[in-house]
C-alpha cells in the first residue's frame, strides 16, 4: 500500500529540486542522478548516492534552505510531504537523519581543525534541547 505522504518524482538537467532560502517542508530522497549543491552560487558538493536524503537542516532547523540544489542529469527521487510529522511518526528515519547530520559535523570539524594552521581554537555553537525538561522523568 502506498503511503500518501511518500511520491515519487523526476527532474530534467539543469533544474533546480530546491531554491536557497525557500521554505518546502518536504524532504527529498535521491534514487538515481546527480545533483549538484550551491550556496550563494558557489559549488559544494555533488551528490550521487541513492538513498541520499536532501532538505534535512530545513526541515530540522524551521529555517529557509540553506542552498541550491540543482540537477546535473535526470533525477528520479522521492518526496516525503509534510516531512515535520513524517519524521515524529518515524522515529528510526530521525535516528538514521540525526547520525547523517553527526558524520556531516564531524568531517566538518575534522576539516576545519585540518585547515587552522594560526593555532586559534575552533569555537562550536553552544546548543541545547529547549522543549526538554528532565530527561530522566
Amino acid at each position: 500500500m502506498a503511503e500518501d505522504w511518500l511520491r515519487r518524482d523526476w527532474i530534467a538537467p539543469g533544474m533546480d529540486l530546491i531554491e536557497q532560502g525557500g521554505r518546502t517542508g518536504q524532504l527529498y530522497v535521491l534514487k538515481d542522478g546527480e545533483l549538484e549543491v550551491l550556496r550563494d552560487g558557489k559549488h559544494v558538493t555533488t551528490i550521487r548516492t541513492p538513498g541520499s536524503v536532501i532538505g534535512e537542516m530545513s526541515i530540522l532547523l524551521d529555517a529557509p534552505q540553506t542552498a541550491t540544489v540543482r540537477a546535473v542529469s535526470a533525477v528520479d527521487f522521492y518526496v516525503i510531504d509534510n516531512a515535520i510529522e513524517v519524521l515524529r511518526t518515524h522515529p528510526d528515519w530521525l535516528l538514521q537523519i540525526a547520525r547523517l547530520l553527526a558524520q556531516r559535523v564531524n568531517a566538518t570539524t575534522a576539516q576545519l581543525t585540518r585547515d587552522s594552521d594560526d593555532g586559534e581554537a575552533l569555537v562550536m555553537p553552544q546548543n541545547f534541547m529547549s522543549s526538554w525538561g528532565d530527561p530522566t522523568l
